[in-house]
């Protein structure tokens, strides 16, 4: 067992050193004591000292670099100041800390000092390892170790204002490793591998000038800083490991000076911050990995005002933040390459107020709170190819704007958010002026994109696998916006949650290619929105189709609203027109499946236009509804709509399709009036077994403060108010019947037009067209039966007209006799007509169910037949010409008239009236006395005459012309023969057959 060493006190004068090794000691009369073997040692000689522990008074110089040795470990209790080539210490040499200051103090530049190890077992008060002085520069500390026995304010290295190169040191129980003073800018100073434990900083640079420090390790005790770069310059760090300070590798927040360039550094145990860069500009972290303890408020990468930072593949977790910018922060913003941050609480990445920041490739993970990427205030932001995990948001911006916000040109592209939090969104933009997002998928039960008070957004391929949220309104959406302008969405879609869109008092959107399945709520929803577009969309087995209404009148109506060319099936409800919405197109839509289309409950300015509709009726609800529900926001106590027009759209199925007024009348909305203007419907097509129009008795009466706007008076029997106005106008509904409209009034069926129903009520009239009359004609004619008329005889019979509906004929209608040969018109005669040539015109129109006044015809016999013959007149009766059409229901265009049951062919005298396939014809017979011919001259003598002779008349026609009459001459000459021979006369008659 080797001898315990003695401790020696007053060493100073001590012989018991020689110069040269432990092997040659010399005889003890020869020893010197250490500081003249010191001085007497050449630059590279071995200083040698007998075993045992000594203490020195005083500082000992050395001159020369000597190297100290012993048999045995031996600790010199001595502070040694080198002035020269520098120290090594052999290892059984330990230096120990004798006073408060350095134990080794090196004066000289370019000194090398190997092996040293300061000790101190004594627990002197603020011991250093070793010092440089204020000039020493190019100094080299190879292999040095120290203990410093826990004592505040100590330190391994203080290199105040020199600099040099510590080469694998082992620095323990000290405050601080390696220290440059704070204002020191030195240059030169590298710190090459080596352990650093230390209660404060492990190694501190002050402001040195491109200090290295690489492959270091730097323990603390969760206090402090690992790297403290304070005010340094351009430092290069390369593969450190600093464990367990609050800090572990951070600059002094105010340092502008140029960033470090870290590379390959493990930070472990940070409770405040892994790195941080003060307000430093220019610096770069390669692949660091920061790995925090969860502590609150504790940043991974704290940017604070740093400038131009370059993060390239950064690790971070278990931090409150993963990278944080301080908002006043308005420098270049970092340019972030493929960070992975994980379980932070806070944040992500923020942005602070800075300028130009790109992130590229972020894999972000959270613990279920939070922001992903916080872009704060910052503006010129780059976002790509990002995935964000568990978040409260993927991508926001702070809550508040400051006057000098320049929140301007986001571009934000593949961005894959996923988060199972309630009220999550994917991306919130707060302030921001032209922002493009491209190619973002969410899945979450929040919603794709908000926006509030934003200028100018375009997104396009926003893909939301949507969830339900906590309640119906708190789910998924693809879009919402506040006080937003100049919105674009292009190719997204929801499968899931509350809303497709959702607008509150923004204006200038347009949403297209969208496609919205499976909300709880609303495809479209708008409070106080202004010029929104929406086409190109489908929209599936949603709760609704859409909402627009007012937030508050302060907020302005919904206006200027355009949903066109969409496909909308299988929703449960349709679009919601509320409080006042105005200026509404709805065109170019298909829709199938839905309750109802539109629902006006109040709006104005509303076009139903072009669509194609496709539904079965329910009770009470109809495809467009006009209902006094809600009171309009710009007209207190108004619940009216006005200037709502359904035109040119395709029907099918059974109706009804459009309904005004509320069909329960126990309801408040009952009281109120429900339209101003009357509902315009023209050119829509109807299926003729469906109801197309219905009306209720609140339709144009009630409570309301708006006046009615009056409506121009249309030529109808019955008069009242008007709910509905479906007249021709220049472009006629198709009823599914060429006669239109069925109508019902009062529940009494009063025009079969064969075609949609319109049910309507005196109190809520409905003006729709009734353009089918049924005519018909009857001939009688006057005198005794079977008068055989003669040459220069008057034949009078009259015509009468009947008009079977449904609805009345028009002033216009006439009657046209045709007549044989060999008669002349005398005369036609008959209240109300104005006879031009062969046709008499009617003046007034001639009701339902009416007849005509009789129109009597006076025709004179003017030459005979060769023989007594039945003459044959026919009649008919029209409908006003097309030419001669008028205005017959004050719509201010020209109505035609119909005859769609048995329509007129007009006869002629060969046409057989009893069997036409019209009921407008009518025929008549007579028989007139034929001429007796020129008997041939016999032997017999001549007897009476006993000619039939036709007297007067311009007529010469012979009775070869009586093939006109349409009876066969024979028949005509053998009948006269018979009359004659008998000397009876015979009128012959048939009515034309009627039927109503």
């Amino acid at each position: 067992m080797p001898a315990l060493n003695i401790v020696v006190p007053n060493a100073d004068t001590v012989k018991m050193a020689w110069v040269g090794p432990t092997s040659r000691r010399p005889k003890d009369a020869s020893l010197l004591t250490l500081q003249s073997a010191l001085n007497l040692a050449a630059a590279g000689d071995t200083v040698s000292f007998d075993v045992d522990d000594y203490i020195f008074a005083k500082r000992l110089t050395v001159p020369r670099r000597v190297e100290l040795t012993a048999a045995r470990p031996s600790t010199l209790f001595a502070q040694l100041t080198v002035t020269g080539g520098g120290l090594s210490d052999a290892a059984n040499v330990m230096l120990g800390v004798s006073a408060t200051g350095a134990a080794v103090t090196v004066s000289s530049s370019d000194a090398v000092l190997d092996g040293i190890t300061v000790v101190n077992p004594n627990g002197v008060l603020r011991p250093t390892g070793i010092q440089l002085g204020a000039t020493a520069t190019g100094v080299i500390i190879n292999d040095f170790q120290m203990d410093g026995g826990d004592q505040a304010s100590s330190y391994g290295v203080n290199l105040t204002t020199g600099s040099a190169t510590i080469n694998d040191a082992n620095v323990a129980g000290v405050a601080t490793g390696v220290v440059v003073t704070a204002a020191s800018t030195a240059t030169g100073i590298a710190v090459v591998g080596g352990k650093f434990s230390a209660q404060n900083v492990g190694i501190a640079l002050g402001a040195a000038s491109s200090p290295t420090i690489s492959s270091v390790t730097v323990t603390g005790t969760a206090t402090g800083t690992g790297i403290d770069l304070a005010n340094s310059s351009a430092a290069h760090i390369t593969s450190p490991v600093v464990t367990d300070f609050a800090r572990g590798i951070a600059a002094t927040p105010t340092s502008t000076a140029t960033g470090p360039t870290i590379t390959d550094a493990t930070v472990t145990g940070a409770n405040r911050e892994g790195i941080a860069l003060g307000s430093t500009t220019g610096a770069t972290l390669t692949t660091p990995t920061v790995i925090g303890d969860d502590t609150a408020q504790s940043i991974g990468i704290q940017l604070y005002r740093a400038s131009g930072v370059t993060l390239n593949r950064i690790t971070v977790s278990r931090f409150a933040y993963g990278v944080y910018t301080n908002i006043a922060d308005t420098g270049t913003g970092p340019n972030v390459i493929s960070p992975v941050v994980s379980a932070v609480s806070l944040g992500g990445i923020t942005l602070g107020s800075t300028q130009g920041a790109t992130i590229t490739r972020p894999h972000i993970t959270g613990t279920g709170s939070g922001t992903g990427i916080n872009t704060m205030n910052a503006g010129r932001v780059t976002i790509s190819d990002a995935l964000v995990t568990n978040f409260t948001n993927g991508i926001a911006a702070q809550s508040n704007i400051d006057p000098t916000s320049d929140r301007v040109n986001y571009s934000l592209t593949n961005i894959d958010v996923r988060t199972a939090t309630t009220g999550s969104t994917a991306i919130s933009l707060l302030g921001t002026v032209n922002a493009t997002i491209t190619n973002v998928t969410a899945d979450m039960p929040g919603t794709g994109i908000v926006l509030h008070e934003t200028t100018t957004t375009k997104a396009e391929h926003i893909i939301v696998t949507g969830h339900a949220g906590v309640s119906s309104t708190t789910g998924a959406a693809i879009l919402r916006a506040y006080d937003s302008t100049a919105i674009t969405v292009n190719d997204s879609s929801i499968d899931a949650g509350s809303y497709g869109v959702f607008f509150s008092s923004s204006d200038n959107a347009t949403i297209t290619d969208a496609r919205v399945s499976g909300v709880s709520e609303y495809a479209l929803y708008g409070r106080s929105v202004s010029h929104l577009s929406v086409s190109g969309s489908t929209l599936t087995n949603n709760a609704a189709v859409g909402n627009l209404v007012v937030t508050t009148a302060g907020s302005g109506i919904s206006h200027d609203i355009n949903i066109h060319d969409n496909t909308m099936t299988g929703n449960t409800r349709g679009l919601n027109l509320y409080t006042g919405t105005s200026n509404v197109t709805f065109a170019h839509n298909t829709v199938s499946g839905q309750r109802y289309v539109v629902s006006a409950a109040p709006a104005h300015g509303v076009t139903i236009a072009n669509n194609t509709i496709t539904q079965t009726g329910a009770t009470d609800e109809a495809a467009v509804m006009v209902t006094p529900l809600y009171e309009d926001g710009d007209h207190p106590g108004s619940y009216s709509s006005s200037g709502i027009t359904v035109s040119d759209n395709v029907f099918h199925g059974d109706g009804t399709w459009v309904q005004v007024g509320s069909p329960d009348a126990s309801t408040p909305d009952a009281a109120r009036r429900t339209v101003s203007t009357p509902v315009l419907v023209i050119g829509n097509t109807f299926p003729g077994a469906s109801t197309a129009i219905r009306t209720f008795a609140n339709a144009v009466e009630g409570e309301d403060s708006a006046a009615a706007v009056a409506v121009a008076a249309a030529r109808r029997a019955v008069t009242g108010p008007v709910a509905v106005d479906a007249r021709d106008y220049d472009d006629p509904n198709d009823w599914g019947s060429p006669c239109r409209a069925t109508g019902y009034l009062d529940g009494e069926l009063v025009y079969d037009g064969q075609g949609a129903i319109v049910d309507e009520l005196t109190d809520a009239l409905v003006l729709y067209p009734t353009n089918c009359i049924t005519l018909s004609l009857v001939e009688a004619l006057t005198g005794p039966t079977g008068t055989v008329y003669h040459v220069g005889d008057i034949v009078t019979w009259t015509l009468t007209a009947h008009n079977g509906g449904p609805r009345s004929a028009p002033a216009g209608w006439s009657i046209t006799p045709v007549l044989p040969t060999g008669v002349t018109l005398e005369s036609m005669t008959g209240a109300g007509y104005s006879v031009t040539g062969l046709t008499a015109v009617a003046a007034e129109e001639l009701p339902v169910g009416a007849d005509g006044p009789p129109l009597t015809v006076h025709v004179r016999i003017m030459s005979a037949p060769s023989a007594t013959a039945t003459s044959k007149n026919v009649a008919y009766v029209s409908p006003p010409a097309a030419a001669d059409a008028t205005d017959t229901d004050g719509d201010g265009y020209v109505d035609s008239t119909l005859e769609y049951v048995k329509p007129l062919v007009i006869p002629t005298l060969t046409t057989d009236t009893d069997q036409s396939v019209t009921d407008n014809d009518a025929q008549g017979f007579w028989t007139v006395a034929g001429v007796t011919p020129t008997p041939t001259p016999t032997p017999a003598a001549a007897g009476p005459d006993d000619s039939l002779a036709f007297t007067g008349g311009v007529d010469s026609a012979t009775a070869s012309s009586l093939a006109d009459t349409g009876v066969p001459v024979a028949a005509l000459a053998v009948a006269a023969l018979a009359a004659a021979l008998a000397g009876t006369l015979l009128i012959a008659y048939r009515a034309r057959r009627h039927s109503s």
